[in-house]
């Protein structure tokens, strides 16, 4: 009867040891340790650095979230946009000596319209212009137009540029006409420097443009080639792709008077002893906000610090000319630090929307948000437009958009980085008048990106329609799109900034434009915001 009583305690024995076994190293008992765990207080990880303080999980995210509303904009419904991304106005501070000082400033409407009533009578004969380079306004770059008459940009600035020895700032709307703003001036001064026996010499460019892209290279090259047959001068232009072995040809053919560049090929071929900054007096630093908010700034100011250094050793004054059609806070700081007694020239239109513009707001609520859809009873409701630029926000986008229009017999042009057709045969083809253009006559050439040849599929049922481009924001800056009567905001972009470029591809050279947004859920608030700023005509910040 005992081993019948023992036996069935064998298993609760066992037991009973397994757990002695497991708690022989902790001195806690295991019951009493859940106990705890359950006491404490639930910490966010993410404020637990901050307990010293005294405050709880709660009270310390509820401080946060105060201090972030503090520095919100005052408008309820504005998306929060970084201090450094924020546009403000920007007054000019210059002199004009053919009206009083006050009409320049921009705080009243009454100056403000003075100023633009006066700069509408100027012609370029008003500006101080040498006649060289007069004729070669009107008989160059202006031959099309018969009357050419000088934009407010152009009227404020060539005057000061001319007879100002300091550094100047110029800041107006997209298509404004600013290359020719600082080109024409740049220009007039080189050729002063030729009477006054200045040497010219190889591989010694005199005047130096600093751009972002490769696009932007080839436009101001194309601009400053229209204006050197009558005043004559050499301009070059000049990338990171561009050969050292070709470039050093060019540079044997001749000195070069004006050269335009990105500034990594610049730092680049000066360090290699390709080029020298011995000569060069003038620098042009266009499209600012991009080279001194995007990866450029050191190298501008590398380059800045370069040219200072070397006509500081000649006892010679260098002249630095800042252009930019949008300035946020952060680069405007930056600008006031390299240069205290900057001379800025503004219009009354920056940062503000265009005065020939369209623009409309299309919300996807009633297409369940595809915006496929709405972008196709867009294109079918303004097909009278000669050309529509489609801005997508990444290449993706734009690849996946392309496939689908060509289901829907649209076969439009597709511009983004390392495409399959090139660039500039992209762009030719875009700024073509015909409404259509075979795939077949498309010729055979070698993309420039990638250096493989592009074989072009031939379809005898399709055609290519170049009337429509779908472009990321390489599109945005830099090419010549004053031909473009639509544009529209397939996706809509992530700044006020990306919005005023994209835009600004049309209504160029005072013509008319539309542009067209579609609009989302997470788009509606800082549309709302851009819709107001229009509606007040004040700066969209």
């Amino acid at each position: 009867m005992i081993a019948v009583f023992l036996s069935p305690w064998r298993p609760i024995q066992a037991r009973t040891i397994c757990i002695q076994q497991l708690c022989q190293f902790s001195s806690t008992p295991v019951v009493a340790t859940k106990r705890a765990q359950m006491k404490r207080p639930n910490i966010s990880t993410l404020t637990k650095h901050l307990k010293p303080d005294g405050m709880t999980g709660k009270e310390r995210r509820d401080m946060l979230k105060n201090n972030i509303k503090s520095h919100r904009p005052k408008s309820a419904n504005a998306p929060y946009v970084p201090v450094k991304r924020r546009l403000e106005t920007i007054r000019s501070n210059i002199d004009s000596k053919s009206k009083p000082k006050e009409i320049v400033k921009p705080a009243q409407k009454e100056n403000v319209q003075e100023l633009t009533e006066f700069l509408a009578k100027q012609t370029f004969d008003d500006l101080g212009l040498s006649p060289e380079v007069l004729s070669a306004v009107r008989l160059g770059h202006l031959k099309d137009i018969e009357d050419p008459l000088p934009t407010e940009i152009q009227a404020l600035s060539i005057p000061k540029l001319l007879h100002s020895n300091r550094h100047v700032l110029c800041a107006a709307e997209t298509g404004s006409g600013k290359t020719l703003a600082y080109l024409l001036p740049t220009l007039h001064m080189l050729k002063s420097d030729e009477v006054n026996k200045v040497k010219r010499r190889l591989d010694h460019p005199r005047a130096i443009v600093l751009v972002p892209t490769r696009e932007l290279v080839s436009q101001v090259v194309k601009t400053a080639k229209s204006l050197s047959h009558h005043a004559k001068h050499r301009a070059l232009g000049l990338t990171s792709r561009t050969p050292r072995q070709k470039l050093l040809e060019s540079l044997a053919d001749g000195p070069v008077d004006i050269l335009v560049t990105i500034p990594t090929a610049l730092n680049t071929f000066v360090k290699n002893e390709t080029l020298s900054l011995a000569d060069t007096r003038y620098l042009i630093i266009d499209e600012a906000d991009s080279l001194f908010d995007s990866g450029w700034g050191e190298d501008c100011q590398s380059i800045i610090k370069q040219l200072q250094t070397i006509n500081a050793q000649k006892k010679v004054q260098e002249k630095i000319i800042i252009v930019s059609a949008t300035l946020p806070k952060s680069v405007h700081g930056v600008l006031d630090t390299l240069f205290p007694k900057l001379v800025k020239i503004t219009t009354p239109s920056l940062h503000r929307a265009l005065p020939n513009l369209k623009q409309s707001f299309v919300d996807l609520a009633r297409f369940n948000g595809n915006r496929q859809m709405a972008l196709l009873e867009v294109l079918k409701k303004n097909i009278k437009d000669g050309k529509t630029l489609v801005f997508c926000n990444t290449k993706k986008a734009v690849d996946i958009l392309h496939n689908w229009l060509k289901t829907k017999n649209i076969n439009a042009l597709a511009l983004y980085k390392d495409a399959e057709m090139s660039r500039d045969e992209t762009l030719r083809l875009f700024s073509t008048p015909a409404d259509t253009i075979p795939i077949e006559d498309v010729r055979e050439h070698k993309n420039e990106d990638d250096g493989k040849a592009l074989e072009t599929t031939k379809k005898e049922d399709m055609t290519l329609n170049t009337n429509v481009l779908l472009s990321t924001d390489i599109a945005s800056r830099g090419i010549d799109t004053t031909f473009v009567d639509h544009v529209v905001l397939y996706d809509f972009p992530t700044s006020v900034v990306d919005y005023l470029h994209r835009v600004g591809r049309t209504a160029r050279a005072g013509k008319t434009g539309k542009a067209t947004s579609l609009i989302g859920r997470k788009d509606r608030m800082m549309s709302d915001r851009i819709r107001r700023s229009i509606r007040e005509g004040s700066v969209m910040t």
